[in-house]
């Protein structure tokens, strides 16, 4: 093998093998095994992938924000923001663990828990700094560490942070302490952001989405949004972490390039791992629903996929909001449908011209974004009942501005199928349906 630098790659406790670096800075992947789950789908076991997907794969794992990552190395007392060096030993999104040596990382338990007050001085540190919470004053003994008691990279360009629940407390997380739960502050210039993050989440289980486990979380007086991990198992004082990754990563497209991820093009990928095409309509529905309540910046990251053995199901969804309640955040939705950008001019027409170019049955997909629609709007008041008055107000302007010109339909939402799709292509697409009065959701079958 080729001589480099190198980042060992570990899940659930096995080696699965490292990324590569060359000395004019090309990074490649190398299993150990042709067996097995890939840790992309941009990065199969068998075959080739891009010339960036490794790189790109990488660079998902961490905060979008430069100065978030000179931060993180100023912290953790490293001399560069090597995305290497960063991910080395760190908490990460995913069921992987990095490590810059052939031995898998050992961090001992930490015995202090966060008690109420530094929980809650963390979350008004975010909120008043956000990613300057990384550089902290030299005085400060979690800066002072010759060995950080904490070490974890969080994607996106929002300030938050992680901390793993354990025996009942609080810990911060690195990779021998798998995080559990994500942290979320108000963010200064969009007031309110941690509540209507609640109830966006509270609207989408209403309409009949998977959803992550969420709610409000106050400490020493601080509120933050809160939400349980969805890649992680928790088994009394075990934590297990499960791989996963966002749309970006299995396309092997980097970070900047998530405001470039049409939604026709997400349709075409699913089609290729189930070409029943049933992946792509849960797709559908899921960005019908982020278009109908008003989040403009629902783009290729904020849809993920759980990978196992034999194939990839959906994640349920995360980071959804109501941008369009604050008029500085672009107003323009991260994924235009049929080259139309803002919610409230989308017809049902337009949804069945991205579908004759997705490659799904139009009338299928309009009626499945004007029931959607129809739901959205029928439990909006619901969810957004534990607002402050003015901002229950101006989520439901946001909202019924969104589906102007939808044409909603106004009836009950089914039961969300658990779609899943295959690392090959072999075997047989088994569709939901009926059998004896029990919904089956959708399985691949052995030929």
């Amino acid at each position: 093998m080729m001589r480099g630098e190198r980042l060992h790659v570990w899940t659930d406790g096995d080696h699965v093998g490292e990324f590569m670096r060359t000395s004019g800075g090309h990074v490649s992947f190398h299993y150990d095994s042709k067996e097995g789950a890939p840790i992309s789908l941009s990065l199969p076991r068998t075959g080739k992938s891009s010339g960036k997907a490794a790189s790109a794969f990488l660079e998902n794992l961490l905060p979008d924000d430069e100065n978030a990552r000179r931060r993180m190395a100023s912290r953790l007392h490293l001399d560069s923001t090597d995305t290497f060096k960063l991910l080395a030993d760190a908490d990460t999104v995913g069921g992987l663990v990095f490590s810059d040596k052939p031995e898998l990382p050992h961090h001992p338990i930490e015995a202090k828990p966060l008690d109420e007050e530094e929980i809650g001085n963390q979350i008004g540190y975010v909120r008043a700094n956000g990613y300057n919470w990384f550089a902290r004053d030299d005085e400060d003994e979690f800066y002072e560490r010759d060995t950080p008691k904490c070490r974890f990279s969080i994607a996106g360009g929002q300030p938050k942070f992680t901390l793993a629940r354990r025996a009942g407390v609080w810990l911060w997380p690195n990779a021998s302490i798998p995080s559990t739960h994500i942290i979320k502050p108000e963010m200064r210039d969009c007031p309110g952001s941690h509540r209507v993050e609640d109830a966006a989440l509270t609207l989408g289980t209403l309409c009949g989405l998977p959803v992550s486990e969420h709610g409000i979380l106050t400490a020493n007086g601080a509120e933050a949004f809160i939400t349980r991990r969805f890649d992680r198992i928790v088994d009394g004082n075990n934590v297990r972490r499960i791989h996963c990754e966002d749309l970006a990563q299995a396309m092997g497209m980097d970070p900047e390039s998530k405001y470039e991820i049409g939604a026709a093009s997400c349709v075409r990928f699913l089609h290729h791992f189930d070409p029943s095409d049933e992946t792509g309509y849960e797709w559908v529905r899921r960005l019908a629903f982020n278009v109908s309540s008003g989040d403009s910046d629902s783009h290729g990251k904020n849809y993920s996929i759980v990978l196992a053995e034999n194939g990839f199901r959906f994640a349920p969804m995360y980071d959804m909001t109501v941008t369009r309640i604050w008029p500085h955040v672009d107003q323009e939705m991260a994924m235009p449908i049929n080259g139309v950008e803002f919610a409230e001019l989308l017809t049902p027409f337009d949804w069945e011209a991205f579908a004759e170019e997705a490659g799904l049955d139009g009338e299928r997909v309009a009626h499945i974004t004007r029931t959607m629609a129809g739901a959205v709007l029928d439990h909006l008041d619901e969810a957004s009942a534990g607002l402050p008055d003015s901002l229950r107000e101006s989520m439901r302007k946001a909202v019924s501005k969104a589906n102007e010109n939808i044409q909603p339909l106004h009836r009950r939402m089914s039961k969300p199928k658990a779609n899943t799709a295959s690392f090959s292509g072999g075997g047989v697409w088994v569709s939901p349906h009926i059998r004896s009065g029990y919904e089956v959701s959708g399985y691949w079958r052995s030929r």
